[in-house]
């Protein structure tokens, strides 16, 4: 549930800072970067979203991997 939270209000101030920094660029900034003011925000949050993603992936694997190796000291110390 914290996690839930935490992801939560990590999006919403990346959008945040994503805002700001928006307010501050003029359009041929936001033309040399390749990028357009309806681009900007999405783009830092989809970014962020994905960082997010890849580390719970990564955390998952990492207790799966746990949980098989120690299945696995188990099992072999029955035999």
């Amino acid at each position: 549930m914290l996690n839930k939270i935490f992801r939560a209000l990590v999006i919403s101030r990346t959008k945040t800072a994503a805002l700001n920094t928006l307010e501050r660029l003029s359009d041929r900034d936001l033309t040399d970067m390749g990028m357009s003011r309806t681009s900007f925000v999405e783009a830092h949050v989809s970014s962020v979203i994905a960082e997010l993603d890849a580390k719970d992936r990564e955390t998952a694997n990492n207790k799966m991997r746990k949980q098989i190796e120690g299945s696995a000291k188990r099992l072999f110390a029955a035999v």
